[in-house]
C-alpha cells in the first residue's frame, strides 16, 4: 500500500513539474505582440512627473510635510427607505423562520406519536402470536394425545 501510495505521488510530481508547470509558462502572455517595456526610473534619472521647468535639471520635487493633507473619508449616508425594505425584509425571514421553527416542532411530535403507536401495536401483535403459538402448541398436544388414545382403543 505504501509503495503504491509513494509511485502515485510520485507520477503526479512528474507530471507536474515536466509536464504542467512548462505549459504554465508558455502560456504567460500567448497573444502579446508588443514587447515589454521598463516603466521605472533609474536613481539617476529624474522622474518627469514631479520636476518642472523652473526647477534646475536634476533636482526631484518632493513634497513637504504640511502639504500633505489629511482628508476623512466621506461616509454616505445611508438611504432610510433601503434602510426600511431591508428591516421589513429580515423580519419577514425571521417569520418565517419561527412558522418553520414551529411546524417542524409540530411535525416532530406528530411523528414521535406515531412512533410510539406504532410500538404499541407492535407490542400487542408481538403478545397476540405468542398467545397463538402458545395455543398452537396445546392443539399440537392434544392431537397426539388424541392419536394415541386412538392407538390405544385399536390395539
Amino acid at each position: 500500500m505504501n509503495d503504491l501510495l509513494f509511485y502515485a505521488l510520485l507520477a503526479i510530481l512528474l507530471y507536474y513539474f515536466f509536464y504542467y508547470l512548462p505549459q504554465q509558462k508558455k502560456n504567460i502572455n500567448p497573444h502579446s505582440t508588443k514587447p515589454l517595456t521598463q516603466t521605472q526610473f533609474t536613481q539617476t534619472e529624474p522622474d518627469p512627473i514631479t520636476t518642472t521647468k523652473n526647477d534646475e535639471p536634476g533636482a526631484i520635487k518632493c513634497p513637504g510635510p504640511r502639504s500633505i493633507q489629511y482628508e476623512p473619508e466621506s461616509k454616505a449616508i445611508p438611504d432610510p427607505q433601503a434602510i426600511n425594505k431591508l428591516q421589513t425584509y429580515i423580519q419577514q425571514k425571521e417569520q418565517t423562520i419561527i412558522s418553520l421553527n414551529n411546524s417542524y416542532n409540530k411535525l416532530e411530535t406528530k411523528t414521535k406519536a406515531e412512533i410510539d403507536n406504532l410500538k404499541n401495536t407492535l407490542k400487542e401483535k408481538d403478545n397476540q402470536i405468542q398467545a397463538l403459538k402458545a395455543l398452537e402448541n396445546q392443539v399440537d398436544n392434544l392431537t397426539k394425545n388424541i392419536q394415541e388414545l386412538n392407538n390405544e382403543i385399536e390395539d
